[in-house]
Protein backbone atom coordinates (compact mmCIF):
# COMPACT_ATOMS: atom_id res chain seq x y z
CA UNK A 1 0.00 0.00 0.00
CA UNK A 2 1.61 3.46 -0.56
CA UNK A 3 2.18 5.77 1.69
CA UNK A 4 0.50 9.25 1.71
CA UNK A 5 2.57 12.24 0.92
CA UNK A 6 3.81 14.17 3.81
CA UNK A 7 3.63 17.80 3.80
CA UNK A 8 6.95 18.58 3.97
CA UNK A 9 7.25 16.26 0.19
CA UNK A 10 4.34 17.96 -1.70
CA UNK A 11 5.89 21.62 -0.24
CA UNK A 12 9.33 20.17 -1.71
CA UNK A 13 8.01 18.95 -4.93
CA UNK A 14 5.74 22.09 -5.85
CA UNK A 15 9.22 24.52 -4.96
CA UNK A 16 10.72 21.95 -6.90
CA UNK A 17 8.02 22.54 -9.99
CA UNK A 18 7.61 26.63 -9.20
CA UNK A 19 9.63 27.78 -11.99
CA UNK A 20 7.70 26.07 -14.56
CA UNK A 21 4.36 26.34 -12.60
CA UNK A 22 5.24 30.67 -13.09
CA UNK A 23 5.10 30.61 -16.35
CA UNK A 24 2.00 28.49 -16.10
CA UNK A 25 0.33 31.26 -14.01
CA UNK A 26 1.25 33.99 -16.08
CA UNK A 27 -1.29 32.44 -18.93
CA UNK A 28 -3.45 31.38 -15.85
CA UNK A 29 -3.70 34.96 -15.10
CA UNK A 30 -4.49 36.04 -18.75
CA UNK A 31 -7.11 33.54 -19.40
CA UNK A 32 -8.59 35.48 -16.07
CA UNK A 33 -8.44 38.62 -17.39
CA UNK A 34 -9.90 37.57 -20.77
CA UNK A 35 -12.99 36.27 -19.15
CA UNK A 36 -11.71 32.90 -18.83
CA UNK A 37 -12.39 30.37 -15.64
CA UNK A 38 -10.14 28.78 -13.13
CA UNK A 39 -10.88 25.71 -10.91
CA UNK A 40 -8.48 23.18 -8.69
CA UNK A 41 -8.51 19.98 -9.80
CA UNK A 42 -6.36 17.36 -8.22
CA UNK A 43 -3.63 19.14 -7.31
CA UNK A 44 -3.10 21.60 -10.20
CA UNK A 45 -4.81 24.86 -10.89
CA UNK A 46 -6.49 24.97 -14.41
CA UNK A 47 -7.87 27.40 -16.75
CA UNK A 48 -10.17 27.60 -19.93
CA UNK A 49 -11.51 30.06 -21.95
CA UNK A 50 -10.49 33.45 -22.51
CA UNK A 51 -6.87 33.00 -23.63
CA UNK A 52 -6.43 29.61 -22.93
CA UNK A 53 -9.06 28.69 -25.85
CA UNK A 54 -7.33 31.72 -28.02
CA UNK A 55 -3.68 30.20 -27.35
CA UNK A 56 -5.14 26.40 -27.50
CA UNK A 57 -6.47 27.22 -31.38
CA UNK A 58 -3.77 29.12 -32.33
CA UNK A 59 -1.27 26.55 -31.59
CA UNK A 60 -3.41 23.36 -31.52
CA UNK A 61 -3.86 21.79 -28.70
CA UNK A 62 -6.71 20.25 -26.47
CA UNK A 63 -4.71 20.79 -23.22
CA UNK A 64 -1.59 21.96 -22.16
CA UNK A 65 0.53 21.57 -19.00
CA UNK A 66 3.17 23.79 -17.19
CA UNK A 67 3.83 22.91 -13.88
CA UNK A 68 0.84 22.96 -11.78
CA UNK A 69 -1.25 24.89 -14.26
CA UNK A 70 -3.12 23.15 -16.89
CA UNK A 71 -4.75 25.10 -19.78
CA UNK A 72 -7.50 23.95 -21.64
CA UNK A 73 -9.52 24.42 -24.83
CA UNK A 74 -12.36 24.27 -22.48
CA UNK A 75 -13.96 22.25 -19.93
CA UNK A 76 -14.66 19.49 -21.81
CA UNK A 77 -11.30 19.16 -22.90
CA UNK A 78 -10.15 19.49 -19.47
CA UNK A 79 -12.31 16.23 -18.65
CA UNK A 80 -11.05 14.13 -21.64
CA UNK A 81 -7.04 14.89 -20.81
CA UNK A 82 -6.99 15.17 -16.99
CA UNK A 83 -5.24 12.00 -16.66
CA UNK A 84 -2.98 12.57 -19.29
CA UNK A 85 -1.95 16.33 -18.11
CA UNK A 86 -1.49 15.08 -14.23
CA UNK A 87 0.60 12.31 -15.72
CA UNK A 88 2.83 15.67 -17.02
CA UNK A 89 2.44 17.46 -13.90
CA UNK A 90 4.33 14.38 -12.24
CA UNK A 91 6.98 14.71 -14.87
CA UNK A 92 7.47 18.14 -13.91
CA UNK A 93 7.82 17.14 -10.55
CA UNK A 94 10.37 15.00 -10.87
CA UNK A 95 12.39 16.70 -13.48
CA UNK A 96 11.65 20.50 -12.03
CA UNK A 97 13.71 23.72 -14.13
CA UNK A 98 14.73 20.95 -16.45
CA UNK A 99 11.83 19.63 -17.87
CA UNK A 100 11.19 22.39 -20.51
CA UNK A 101 14.10 22.20 -22.30
CA UNK A 102 13.81 18.29 -21.79
CA UNK A 103 10.91 17.97 -23.48
CA UNK A 104 12.20 20.15 -26.06
CA UNK A 105 15.18 17.65 -26.28
CA UNK A 106 12.80 14.63 -26.71
CA UNK A 107 10.80 16.51 -29.61
CA UNK A 108 14.17 17.23 -31.37
CA UNK A 109 15.37 13.21 -30.91
CA UNK A 110 12.31 11.99 -32.45
CA UNK A 111 11.91 14.24 -35.05
CA UNK A 112 15.85 13.37 -36.37
CA UNK A 113 14.91 9.62 -36.04
CA UNK A 114 12.37 10.22 -38.67
CA UNK A 115 9.01 9.97 -35.99
CA UNK A 116 7.07 12.19 -35.01
CA UNK A 117 7.65 14.93 -32.75
CA UNK A 118 4.62 14.80 -30.32
CA UNK A 119 3.46 11.49 -30.67
CA UNK A 120 6.46 9.69 -30.50
CA UNK A 121 8.46 12.00 -28.06
CA UNK A 122 9.55 9.89 -24.59
CA UNK A 123 7.24 12.41 -22.48
CA UNK A 124 4.24 11.94 -24.30
CA UNK A 125 4.61 7.87 -24.49
CA UNK A 126 5.02 8.01 -20.71
CA UNK A 127 2.15 10.01 -20.18
CA UNK A 128 -0.42 7.78 -22.15
CA UNK A 129 1.47 4.82 -20.03
CA UNK A 130 0.66 6.62 -16.91
CA UNK A 131 -2.48 7.56 -17.72
CA UNK A 132 -3.64 4.30 -18.79
CA UNK A 133 -4.16 4.90 -22.59
CA UNK A 134 -3.39 2.65 -25.80
CA UNK A 135 -0.10 3.09 -27.54
CA UNK A 136 -1.56 5.12 -30.36
CA UNK A 137 -3.25 7.91 -31.16
CA UNK A 138 -5.69 7.59 -28.00
CA UNK A 139 -6.53 11.38 -26.01
CA UNK A 140 -2.98 12.56 -28.04
CA UNK A 141 -4.74 14.50 -30.39
CA UNK A 142 -4.50 17.69 -31.90
CA UNK A 143 -7.23 20.86 -32.30
CA UNK A 144 -8.65 19.02 -34.91
CA UNK A 145 -9.46 16.42 -34.07
CA UNK A 146 -11.13 17.70 -30.76
CA UNK A 147 -13.21 19.96 -32.84
CA UNK A 148 -14.23 17.46 -35.15
CA UNK A 149 -16.03 15.86 -31.82
CA UNK A 150 -18.53 18.72 -31.65
CA UNK A 151 -18.62 20.52 -35.11
CA UNK A 152 -18.53 19.64 -38.26
CA UNK A 153 -15.16 20.30 -39.98
CA UNK A 154 -15.03 23.56 -42.25
CA UNK A 155 -14.45 23.67 -45.84
CA UNK A 156 -11.50 26.50 -45.13
CA UNK A 157 -10.97 28.38 -41.89
CA UNK A 158 -8.80 31.52 -41.75
CA UNK A 159 -6.24 31.04 -39.06
CA UNK A 160 -4.52 34.91 -38.77
CA UNK A 161 -2.86 36.45 -35.78
CA UNK A 162 -4.87 39.27 -34.58
CA UNK A 163 -3.86 39.66 -30.93
CA UNK A 164 -0.77 41.60 -31.75
CA UNK A 165 -1.91 45.17 -29.09
CA UNK A 166 -1.99 42.36 -26.36
CA UNK A 167 1.13 40.17 -27.49
CA UNK A 168 3.19 43.61 -27.23
CA UNK A 169 1.52 44.23 -23.45
CA UNK A 170 2.79 40.82 -22.47
CA UNK A 171 6.00 41.13 -24.24
CA UNK A 172 6.82 44.62 -22.94
CA UNK A 173 5.69 43.75 -18.90
CA UNK A 174 7.42 40.10 -19.09
CA UNK A 175 10.72 41.89 -20.58
CA UNK A 176 11.15 44.16 -18.15
CA UNK A 177 9.92 42.12 -15.31
CA UNK A 178 12.52 39.58 -15.85
CA UNK A 179 15.54 41.66 -16.63
CA UNK A 180 15.18 44.63 -13.95
CA UNK A 181 14.41 42.57 -10.42
CA UNK A 182 17.24 39.87 -11.70
CA UNK A 183 19.91 42.88 -12.45
CA UNK A 184 18.72 44.89 -9.16
CA UNK A 185 19.14 41.51 -7.10
CA UNK A 186 22.27 40.19 -8.73
CA UNK A 187 23.85 43.18 -7.87
CA UNK A 188 23.05 43.06 -4.31
CA UNK A 189 24.43 39.84 -4.23
CA UNK A 190 27.63 40.84 -4.43
CA UNK A 191 27.00 42.95 -0.81
CA UNK A 192 27.01 41.63 2.61
CA UNK A 193 23.13 41.93 1.91
CA UNK A 194 21.55 38.98 3.70
CA UNK A 195 19.18 37.09 1.61
CA UNK A 196 15.34 38.59 3.22
CA UNK A 197 16.95 42.20 2.54
CA UNK A 198 17.69 40.86 -1.33
CA UNK A 199 13.97 39.78 -1.49
CA UNK A 200 12.63 42.53 -0.09
CA UNK A 201 14.47 45.42 -2.61
CA UNK A 202 12.89 43.05 -5.36
CA UNK A 203 9.99 42.65 -4.26
CA UNK A 204 10.13 46.46 -3.40
CA UNK A 205 11.47 47.14 -7.14
CA UNK A 206 8.44 44.66 -8.97
CA UNK A 207 5.58 46.15 -6.89
CA UNK A 208 7.08 50.01 -7.93
CA UNK A 209 8.07 48.79 -11.56
CA UNK A 210 4.98 47.16 -11.96
CA UNK A 211 3.22 50.43 -11.20
CA UNK A 212 5.63 52.58 -13.16
CA UNK A 213 4.83 50.29 -16.19
CA UNK A 214 1.32 50.28 -15.91
CA UNK A 215 1.14 53.47 -15.70
CA UNK A 216 2.88 53.96 -18.86
CA UNK A 217 0.96 51.68 -20.43
CA UNK A 218 -2.48 53.22 -19.92
CA UNK A 219 -0.94 56.99 -20.78
CA UNK A 220 0.40 55.28 -24.41
CA UNK A 221 -3.15 53.94 -25.15
CA UNK A 222 -4.79 57.11 -23.93
CA UNK A 223 -2.18 59.07 -26.30
CA UNK A 224 -3.40 56.68 -29.21
CA UNK A 225 -7.22 57.22 -28.66
CA UNK A 226 -6.70 60.94 -28.48
CA UNK A 227 -4.57 61.39 -31.65
CA UNK A 228 -6.99 58.83 -33.58
CA UNK A 229 -10.21 61.17 -32.22
CA UNK A 230 -8.45 64.23 -33.62
CA UNK A 231 -7.34 62.85 -36.64
CA UNK A 232 -10.86 61.93 -37.13
CA UNK A 233 -12.37 65.56 -36.81
CA UNK A 234 -9.82 66.41 -39.05
CA UNK A 235 -10.76 64.05 -42.05
CA UNK A 236 -14.33 64.73 -41.49
CA UNK A 237 -13.64 68.22 -41.66
CA UNK A 238 -11.74 67.92 -45.14
CA UNK A 239 -13.95 65.92 -47.06
CA UNK A 240 -16.76 68.20 -45.96
CA UNK A 241 -14.88 71.21 -47.22
CA UNK A 242 -12.58 70.32 -49.81
CA UNK A 243 -14.15 67.05 -51.11
CA UNK A 244 -12.84 67.06 -54.67
CA UNK A 245 -9.15 66.96 -52.40
CA UNK A 246 -10.43 64.06 -50.75
CA UNK A 247 -11.58 61.74 -54.07
CA UNK A 248 -8.43 62.73 -55.57
CA UNK A 249 -6.53 60.95 -52.37
CA UNK A 250 -9.22 58.02 -52.85
CA UNK A 251 -8.29 57.75 -56.10
CA UNK A 252 -4.75 57.47 -55.68
CA UNK A 253 -4.95 54.84 -53.03
CA UNK A 254 -7.09 52.59 -55.80
CA UNK A 255 -4.56 53.86 -58.58
CA UNK A 256 -1.45 52.15 -56.45
CA UNK A 257 -3.44 48.59 -56.54
CA UNK A 258 -3.93 49.05 -60.74
CA UNK A 259 -7.63 49.99 -60.80
CA UNK A 260 -8.65 52.71 -63.39
CA UNK A 261 -10.46 55.72 -63.73
CA UNK A 262 -13.83 54.10 -64.63
CA UNK A 263 -13.59 51.71 -62.01
CA UNK A 264 -12.96 53.96 -58.97
CA UNK A 265 -16.14 56.56 -59.97
CA UNK A 266 -18.58 53.96 -58.72
CA UNK A 267 -16.43 53.65 -55.49
CA UNK A 268 -16.78 57.51 -55.37
CA UNK A 269 -19.88 57.46 -56.16
CA UNK A 270 -20.66 55.24 -52.89
CA UNK A 271 -18.38 57.42 -50.67
CA UNK A 272 -20.45 60.54 -51.69
CA UNK A 273 -24.14 58.62 -50.14
CA UNK A 274 -22.17 57.50 -47.45
CA UNK A 275 -19.43 59.76 -45.67
CA UNK A 276 -19.05 57.92 -42.16
CA UNK A 277 -17.86 54.83 -44.82
CA UNK A 278 -15.45 57.31 -45.97
CA UNK A 279 -14.37 58.58 -43.12
CA UNK A 280 -13.20 55.11 -41.99
CA UNK A 281 -11.92 54.70 -45.28
CA UNK A 282 -9.29 57.33 -45.06
CA UNK A 283 -8.34 56.48 -41.52
CA UNK A 284 -7.44 53.59 -42.48
CA UNK A 285 -5.77 53.39 -46.01
CA UNK A 286 -4.56 57.32 -46.07
CA UNK A 287 -3.90 57.66 -42.46
CA UNK A 288 -3.20 54.30 -41.45
CA UNK A 289 -4.78 54.46 -38.18
CA UNK A 290 -7.66 51.65 -36.93
CA UNK A 291 -9.66 52.67 -34.60
CA UNK A 292 -8.95 52.01 -30.86
CA UNK A 293 -10.48 49.73 -28.45
CA UNK A 294 -12.19 52.28 -25.81
CA UNK A 295 -11.02 49.88 -23.09
CA UNK A 296 -7.15 49.45 -23.96
CA UNK A 297 -6.30 51.92 -21.64
CA UNK A 298 -6.94 50.36 -18.94
CA UNK A 299 -6.17 46.70 -20.29
CA UNK A 300 -3.30 47.68 -21.30
CA UNK A 301 -2.09 48.66 -18.02
CA UNK A 302 -3.25 45.80 -16.46
CA UNK A 303 -1.57 43.17 -18.77
CA UNK A 304 2.01 45.09 -18.49
CA UNK A 305 1.29 45.44 -15.12
CA UNK A 306 0.40 41.47 -14.20
CA UNK A 307 2.93 40.74 -17.09
CA UNK A 308 5.68 42.36 -14.93
CA UNK A 309 4.96 40.90 -11.65
CA UNK A 310 4.91 37.38 -13.50
CA UNK A 311 8.05 38.07 -15.05
CA UNK A 312 9.67 39.92 -12.13
CA UNK A 313 8.87 36.74 -9.51
CA UNK A 314 10.93 34.39 -11.24
CA UNK A 315 14.16 35.51 -10.99
CA UNK A 316 13.37 36.24 -7.57
CA UNK A 317 12.17 32.70 -6.69
CA UNK A 318 15.80 31.45 -5.97
CA UNK A 319 16.06 34.05 -3.26
CA UNK A 320 12.91 32.76 -1.71
CA UNK A 321 13.82 29.10 -1.96
CA UNK A 322 17.63 29.03 -1.34
CA UNK A 323 19.90 30.34 2.00
CA UNK A 324 23.20 30.68 0.38
CA UNK A 325 23.26 33.93 -1.61
CA UNK A 326 25.70 32.72 -3.90
CA UNK A 327 23.83 29.29 -5.28
CA UNK A 328 20.89 31.60 -5.33
CA UNK A 329 22.83 34.09 -7.76
CA UNK A 330 23.30 30.98 -9.91
CA UNK A 331 19.92 29.47 -10.10
CA UNK A 332 18.16 33.13 -10.67
CA UNK A 333 20.74 33.22 -14.07
CA UNK A 334 19.68 29.40 -14.60
CA UNK A 335 15.75 30.19 -14.09
CA UNK A 336 15.67 33.58 -16.09
CA UNK A 337 17.34 32.51 -19.16
CA UNK A 338 15.65 29.14 -19.11
CA UNK A 339 12.11 31.67 -18.87
CA UNK A 340 13.44 33.83 -21.83
CA UNK A 341 13.71 30.55 -24.06
CA UNK A 342 10.31 29.93 -22.84
CA UNK A 343 8.84 33.13 -23.39
CA UNK A 344 10.50 33.69 -26.50
CA UNK A 345 9.79 29.94 -27.84
CA UNK A 346 5.87 30.21 -27.00
CA UNK A 347 5.66 34.03 -28.67
CA UNK A 348 7.30 32.69 -31.56
CA UNK A 349 4.23 29.53 -31.82
CA UNK A 350 1.71 31.79 -31.96
CA UNK A 351 3.00 34.55 -33.63
CA UNK A 352 3.96 32.66 -36.78
CA UNK A 353 7.27 33.47 -36.67
CA UNK A 354 9.75 30.40 -35.84
CA UNK A 355 9.73 29.01 -32.36
CA UNK A 356 13.12 28.17 -32.12
CA UNK A 357 14.89 31.34 -33.70
CA UNK A 358 11.97 33.29 -31.63
CA UNK A 359 12.88 31.47 -28.25
CA UNK A 360 16.91 31.56 -29.34
CA UNK A 361 16.55 35.53 -30.11
CA UNK A 362 14.45 36.73 -26.88
CA UNK A 363 17.10 34.72 -25.15
CA UNK A 364 19.92 36.63 -26.38
CA UNK A 365 18.57 39.91 -26.51
CA UNK A 366 17.01 39.48 -23.12
CA UNK A 367 20.44 38.01 -21.37
CA UNK A 368 22.31 41.13 -22.69
CA UNK A 369 19.72 43.31 -21.21
CA UNK A 370 19.89 41.60 -18.08
CA UNK A 371 23.83 41.38 -18.11
CA UNK A 372 24.27 44.79 -18.97
CA UNK A 373 22.25 45.73 -15.99
CA UNK A 374 23.53 43.39 -14.15
CA UNK A 375 26.64 45.40 -14.65
CA UNK A 376 25.66 48.49 -13.96
CA UNK A 377 24.03 47.24 -10.61
CA UNK A 378 27.36 46.01 -9.32
CA UNK A 379 28.99 49.02 -10.17
CA UNK A 380 26.83 51.38 -8.50
CA UNK A 381 26.55 48.68 -5.51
Amino acid sequence: MKRPDSMASRIARYAWAAPTTLVGLAAGLLTLVTGGRGQVRSGALEFYGGFATWLARAVGFGAMTLGHVILGRDALCLDLFRDHEQAHVRQVERWGIAFIPAYLAASYIAWKKGLHYYHDNWFERDARIASGEVEGPGLDVSEADVSSLFEPPPVHKERHFTASALVHDIVIGVSDGLTVPFALAAGLSGTSLANNLIVTAGLAEVAAGSIAMGLGGYLAARSDAEHFASEKIREQREIENVPDMEEREVAEIFEAYGLNTYQIEPILDAFREHPAAWVDFMMRFELGLEEPDPRRAFSSAFTIATAYIVGGLIPLSPYMLLHVTRQALLASITVTLLALFVFGFVKGRYTGTRPLRSALQTTLIGGLAAGAAFLIARVFS
